[in-house]
């Protein structure tokens, strides 16, 4: 054997030394896995490797915890949304404010749509309203129809939250064209509180909403056994404090946090906000295909 460990460059007490670090490390797996499946209750559409940065186990690292997931069968598996839920009308009283906007606080960018929860042969309806600067999830509310009064739940919810009086035109309401958003009873309401009313020509020029909606639904929603109306109306609040509460890629903290963080910044230090328009897309398109004739 002392031959072999020579032909190797190793020393027998290196040789048993490593044997026994690993004998420790696949002893710990086991919790690291109960680990995986308890953050999986709470967060069953998290990503191995977000479950990692978030939570930090300690004694392993970050591309060990991902195999070792991956290997306990732990990889999601895609979910698909192809349902549409938005009625649009073509109302040309409110168009897209964000072109050429930067943000750099929360309550000065609101964005919401709405999405369908297929249940018991039926459609439940789910609308999301969210802070575009720090990902927060500030209004929502869960109904069996598309009226608009679900819409107004949600806005008065977030109101509440913020606990503003009068934003004297410094916040931007975003949405989609839907009949909802432009009830009398929804516009009158941003517009007593002094909140500027903006509407997307394009569903791309509302992607933090859409995107907030395919994360609800598909990382929460439909990754848990949900079985009745009465078991959703108990879900949507729980995925919307989970989600408020998870490591948010783009932003390196959770949405909570960074409120928090953000408040504590001098505004020249904040991070900007930049929000995509179809008018600035075909803009720089335009730009570049003239540059590239001259």
């Amino acid at each position: 054997m002392n031959a072999l460990y020579l032909s190797q460059g190793i020393s027998k007490q290196g040789h048993w030394e490593a044997v026994q670090r690993l004998w420790r490390e696949q002893a710990k797996e086991p919790c690291y896995v109960g680990l995986i499946l308890s953050i999986r209750e709470m967060h069953p559409g998290m990503g191995l490797r977000t479950m990692y940065e978030q939570f930090q186990p300690e004694g392993i690292g970050r591309d060990a915890f991902v195999a070792l997931g991956l290997r306990e069968g732990f990889r999601l598996r895609s979910i698909e949304n192809p349902q549409r839920t938005t009625r649009s009308v073509k109302n040309h009283r409110y168009v897209n404010l964000l072109e050429g906007k930067g943000f750099t606080s929360v309550n000065q960018l609101w964005v919401s749509d709405i999405f369908y929860y297929p249940l018991e042969g039926r459609h439940y309806y789910v609308v999301l309203l969210m802070d575009a600067y720090s990902r927060r999830i500030i209004g929502y509310s869960l109904a069996d129809n598309l009226r608009a009064e679900n819409n107004l739940n949600a806005l008065n919810m977030a109101l509440t939250l913020r606990g503003v009086s009068n934003y004297e035109n410094n916040l931007i309401h975003h949405s989609d064209r839907g009949t909802q958003y432009v009830s009398d009873n929804y516009t009158n309401l941003l517009t007593d509180y002094g909140i500027q009313i903006s509407m997307c020509i394009d569903v791309l020029e509302n992607a933090h909403s859409e995107r907030v909606n395919g994360t609800i639904k598909n990382d929460y929603l439909n990754r848990w056994h949900i079985g009745s109306y009465a078991d959703l109306t108990k879900r949507v609040p729980m995925a919307v404090e989970n989600y408020n509460n998870r490591l948010h890629q783009k932003l390196g903290k959770t949405p909570i946090e960074f409120e928090a963080y953000v408040n504590e910044l001098e505004i020249s230090k904040r991070p900007v906000l930049e929000v995509f328009t179809m008018k600035q897309y075909v803009e720089n398109k335009f730009q570049l295909a003239f540059n590239f004739n001259l």
